[in-house]
């Protein structure tokens, strides 16, 4: 038998799917497992101990044809569709997936032999941890929905890349807090640059942490910013990627972070984190991480899931003080001892 496996298209979605992986592992042990994911996302997921093989896809018609052509080879009996966009049901479709299983969303229901609906308060989605909501389409399959541990692996390059990241920083990883202020979702998940700075010091003196900036390659104007007020050091220009970002989480002490991808790494690698909310709802993205305190102010506004603050103030954000972050890393801390 084989299935395959629409992925996300965000990196910390496609870290909150390791459990539906690991479910329909251990449902169907024998089976052939195929991951259809984005080519940048595939550097998160890959190697991991439940997929067989990936099959890249992208927007572009000829990507979509290359990988409806890969698939058709796969020969897939199921295809379980995380996305809940109607790009992925025609693929899965036109692969010659004879189970299609998804939520009735996007407009493709007449595409889909199994479906669910999603949680709905009237006309509104409900915020729904996005790590349960794909597992309930692995439990369409008998698989198990019990497990909702996120995980990671990292190969030898990536420890080796990470080593030597750390060592041109002259940081030890476990005595190191890793600030990780990028925001692909958008502005409006910013936190201001004096706050991360505030927060580096202020780590030093409570902690004796040494704090470092990890931040993806489009995102380097906004690290070197955050690092040049901190005084401290950035980790994204060592040739750093988000396969061997992965042990650089693995090893650091701590990590504050902004609701990002970079969040489920340390969940996936049990990392003590403190993680910023402004406009993105707690609800959606829930990973029950016994490590992680959050931190979300208060305000008439929020959380409006918008990319860019509707009122221009990005009050969300800036009302979280460094205070607050250091005694809530302090909380963290004590967890992880």
């Amino acid at each position: 038998m084989t299935i395959a496996v629409a992925l996300p298209n965000w990196v910390g979605d496609a870290v909150m799917a390791t459990p539906t992986l690991r479910a329909l592992r251990q449902r169907f042990p024998e089976a052939r497992l195929v991951g259809v994911l984005r080519p940048y996302v595939r550097p998160v997921l890959d190697p991991n101990p439940w997929t067989d093989a990936f099959v890249e896809t992208d927007k572009t018609l000829v990507g979509t044809a290359r990988a409806i052509r890969a698939l058709r080879r796969e020969g897939p009996e199921a295809g379980l569709l995380l996305p809940n966009s109607l790009r992925s049901a025609v693929l899965m479709a036109l692969a010659g997936a004879d189970r299609r299983i998804g939520y009735r969303r996007g407009g493709r229901s007449w595409l889909l032999t199994d479906s669910l609906e999603a949680p709905r308060d009237g006309r509104r989605f409900t915020p729904t941890p996005q790590v349960t909501y794909y597992l309930a389409l692995a439990g369409v399959l008998g698989a198990p929905t019990d497990d909702r541990r996120l995980h990671l692996e990292t190969t030898e390059a990536d420890e080796a890349d990470a080593t030597a990241a750390y060592g041109q920083a002259d940081l030890d990883p476990g005595r190191t807090v890793l600030l990780c202020p990028g925001y692909a979702f958008g502005p409006a998940k910013g936190w201001p640059v004096a706050h991360w700075a505030a927060v580096a010091r202020g780590a030093g003196e409570r902690f004796d942490l040494a704090a470092a900036v990890l931040a993806g390659p489009n995102e380097a104007d906004l690290a070197r910013a955050v690092a040049h007020a901190a005084g401290c050091a950035t980790l994204h220009e060592a040739g750093i990627t988000l396969a061997s970002a992965r042990a650089l989480v693995r090893m650091a002490g701590a990590m504050v972070t902004v609701d990002s991808g970079l969040r489920h790494y340390a969940a996936a690698f049990d990392r003590p984190v403190v993680a910023l909310f402004g406009p993105t709802h707690v609800g959606w993205t829930e990973t029950w991480h016994r490590k992680e305190v959050r931190l979300q102010a208060d305000v008439p506004c929020g959380p409006c899931q918008q990319p860019v603050c509707p009122t221009g103030s990005g009050e969300c954000m800036a009302k979280i003080r460094p205070e607050e972050v250091l005694d809530a890393l302090a909380e963290a801390l004590s967890r992880d001892r």
